[in-house]
C-alpha cells in the first residue's frame, strides 16, 4: 500500500471568544460584583490570561489610568491571528464598568460591542458572563514572566504566603513543560503560560523561551508550513523559481546579523520541504555548532558536514551544517515512518474494503486464533510518536476501526497543525471528518491531559 496525503480546507468553527472580555456598553450599566468590596482598584491593574478554546487565548491589560487593551490570539489554517481590543474600565465601591471597541467590524453586532457582567472578582481570578451569548469566561492573573533558554529549568513560584500550589499545567508543552512539583523545563523557542492552581484561585506565569547564547534563526519553525506563513515571517521581497511539478524555490536576502540569506523549497502543495541558510561572518562555525548541539541530537560528520537529527511536527528532520560554505540545510527524512505515513495508511484502509488479515500481513503481524475470533488485534511497535496500533473489523472481516496509540507526553497542541492541514472539524468535541467524508478521525485524551490514542472510524452509509 502507498500512503496518501489528503488536502482539505478547515472550516471556520471557532467562536470569537474575545467578546467575553467586554462588559457594559454604557456608564449607566454598572453591576455590583459580589465580594468585590474586599478588593482595591489597584488589585485589578495588570495583565490577565484567558483561555479561549481551540488553543487560542486572550491577554488583557487593565492599565492604571483606566484604559484597557487586549490581544485575542486565535489559530487558523495558515497562521496565528492577533486581534487588538481597546477600551476603558472603571471600578469603585464594588462597582465595575468595562467598555471596549473592536477593530474587526462585523464580528459582533453593528457597533462591535457586547454586554457582559463581571460575576466574580478575586485576587487571582475574574469571571465574566456574556449577556448576549450565554457564556462565562475566566481570566487568571499573570503574576510573573520567566525568560528561559532552551534546555534550562526552574521552579514555578507564586510569591504569596496564602497561595498554596495544588496543581500545575502548561498551555503549550512543546515550548515548556511543567511537572507535578512545579519544575519548568524549557523545550523549544516560543511563549507559553503555566497555570498554577490553588484553593484561592489560579495564577499564571508567562514563560518566554529563547536561545540567547547563540541567537540565530535556524528557520525550523517554518518547516512543513505553507508559503503564506513564510511570507508573514520574512516579507514579500524574494526571488522565486518554478522547479516544475508544482515545486518552487524562494530566496530571501535577510537583513540579519548572523544569517545572510535563506532559500526554501516547497512540495507540490506549497508547504516548506527544505531550507538552506547561508551564514554571515558575524557568527563563527563554532558558535553555530554550539547552538545546534544544544537544540538537536548530533548524528555524524561526513566530508566536512555535521549532521544532526530531531523530530519536528512528528517527522524526522536532518540538519546539516557545512563549515566550508558556512551553510546549513534542513530537510525532512523520508526513511522513517511518520505521523503522516501512518495517517496515509489508515486513510487508505478506511477508503477501501481491506480485510483485517490483509492489513495484519502488511504490518508483519501474525494473527492468533483469539484475534480471528475477536476480529481484532493489537500490535506494539516503536515508531515515534506511536507505540502501537489496534485494529477492529466488521462481521465481514473488513477493517472499520483503527486506533494508533501515542508515545507518552504528546498533547493536542503538538498535533494541531496536522488536524488543521488534513481534516475538517465537526460539531462534536475531539472529532474531525475526512475531506472525502468517508471516515471520522478523533482523538482521546488520558486523565493526565496527554493524548492516549487517535481513532479512525468508517462513516455509516445508508
Amino acid at each position: 500500500m502507498n500512503s496518501i496525503y489528503k488536502k482539505g480546507t478547515r472550516l471556520l468553527t471557532a467562536v470569537m471568544t474575545f467578546v467575553l472580555l467586554t462588559a457594559c456598553s454604557s456608564d449607566s450599566d454598572r453591576y455590583e460584583v459580589p465580594g468585590a468590596e474586599n478588593f482595591s482598584r489597584d488589585m485589578i491593574v495588570g495583565e490577565w490570561y484567558e483561555p479561549a478554546g481551540e488553543g487560542a487565548h486572550i491577554i488583557v491589560n487593565y492599565n492604571a489610568d483606566g484604559s484597557l487593551n487586549a490581544t485575542h490570539v486565535i489559530a487558523n489554517k495558515l497562521n496565528w491571528n492577533r486581534s487588538p481590543i481597546n477600551g476603558y474600565w472603571e471600578y469603585s465601591d464594588g462597582l465595575w464598568t468595562v467598555v471596549t471597541q473592536y477593530e474587526n467590524p462585523g464580528l459582533l453586532n453593528n457597533n462591535n460591542k457586547a454586554v457582559n457582567r463581571v460575576i466574580k472578582l478575586t485576587k487571582y481570578e475574574i469571571q465574566i458572563s456574556s449577556l448576549d451569548m450565554d457564556l462565562i469566561a475566566g481570566d487568571y492573573r499573570i503574576v510573573d514572566t520567566y525568560q528561559m533558554n532552551v534546555g534550562e529549568s526552574r521552579q514555578a513560584i507564586v510569591n504569596d504566603n496564602d497561595f498554596k500550589p495544588q496543581e500545575y499545567s502548561t498551555v503549550n508543552y512543546h515550548v515548556a513543560s511543567v511537572d507535578d512539583d512545579g519544575k519548568i523545563e524549557a523545550r523549544h523557542l516560543g511563549t507559553t503560560y503555566i497555570l498554577v492552581k490553588s484553593s484561592i484561585g489560579t495564577a499564571v506565569i508567562r514563560v518566554v523561551v529563547n536561545d540567547s547564547a547563540n541567537d540565530f534563526d535556524d528557520a525550523m519553525p517554518i518547516m512543513g508550513t505553507p508559503l503564506l506563513t513564510v511570507t508573514k515571517e520574512y516579507g514579500n521581497i524574494y526571488n522565486e523559481k518554478d522547479q516544475g511539478q508544482g515545486i518552487i524555490t524562494r530566496q530571501y536576502n535577510l537583513d540579519d546579523e548572523n544569517v545572510m540569506s535563506m532559500v526554501i523549497q516547497t512540495d507540490n502543495d506549497g508547504y516548506v520541504l527544505r531550507i538552506d541558510q547561508k551564514f554571515s561572518n558575524n557568527i563563527t562555525p563554532d558558535e553555530v555548532r554550539a547552538s545546534l548541539n544544544r537544540k538537536y541530537d548530533f548524528y555524524d560528520t561526513r566530508n566536512g558536514t555535521d549532521i544532526y537529527l530531531t523530530q519536528w511536527q512528528f517527522r524526522m528532520v536532518a540538519i546539516e551544517y557545512e563549515e566550508e560554505s558556512h551553510l546549513m540545510t534542513i530537510y525532512f527524512m523520508e526513511n522513517k515512518n511518520s505521523l503522516e505515513w501512518w495517517d496515509g495508511l489508515a486513510s487508505e484502509v478506511m477508503n477501501e474494503n481491506i480485510s483485517i488479515l490483509a492489513l495484519a500481513n502488511y504490518l508483519g503481524y501474525q494473527m492468533t486464533y483469539q484475534d480471528y475470533y475477536n476480529r481484532a488485534f493489537i500490535m506494539e511497535f516503536e515508531d515515534y510518536p506511536f507505540v502501537g496500533i489496534g485494529v477492529r473489523a466488521d462481521e465481514q472481516g473488513y477493517v472499520n476501526r483503527i486506533q494508533l496509540y501515542f508515545y507518552d507526553y504528546i498533547t493536542f497542541q503538538d498535533l494541531e497543525f496536522f488536524f488543521n492541514r488534513y481534516y475538517l472539524p465537526t460539531s462534536a468535541e475531539h472529532s474531525y471528518v475526512s475531506p472525502e467524508y468517508t471516515y471520522y478521525l478523533g482523538y482521546q485524551e488520558a486523565d493526565n491531559g496527554y493524548l492516549w490514542y487517535m481513532q479512525y472510524s468508517k462513516r455509516k452509509t445508508n
